[in-house]
């Protein structure tokens, strides 16, 4: 009889080692599924970004001028768009050397602290 108490006290531990891993194992999971919406949310701003980049991009093109200064109202208003955009705190700008124009979009995530980076998107485009 004292053999089966044993038996089944050591049935008992297994049982309760078996769970802990098991939890151990929904926990990485979890953190993971984490981690995928993090970088899920991270391409759906970057996408944003480059909409709005490609949106100025175009108005330029349409415009055909040689610098940004004949479409400094067209700027103005895609400044605007850019800041009431669903990017956070997002900041656009469009700057020029030679021929070639620098527009930056710039936001923060609100899941980041203060002292985390801001994210960035910036293409540059050839203006004639």
């Amino acid at each position: 009889m004292n053999i089966k108490k044993n038996v089944s006290g050591m049935v008992l531990l297994e049982v309760l080692i078996s769970i802990l891993l098991f939890s151990f194992g929904v926990l990485g999971l979890v953190g993971m599924q984490v981690i995928a919406t993090q970088n899920s949310l991270n391409s759906q701003d970057r996408a944003i970004a480059s909409i709005l980049a490609n949106d100025m991009v175009s108005q330029m093109w349409i415009k055909k001028s040689g610098s940004i200064a004949a479409v400094a109202a067209d700027i103005n208003v895609w400044k605007l768009k850019v800041q009431n955009s669903a990017l956070s705190n997002a900041i656009g700008d469009v700057t020029q050397v030679g021929d070639i124009a620098t527009i930056t979009i710039t936001w923060k995530a609100p899941t980041k602290t203060a002292a985390d980076n801001r994210n960035k998107y910036e293409t540059n485009v050839v203006v004639q």
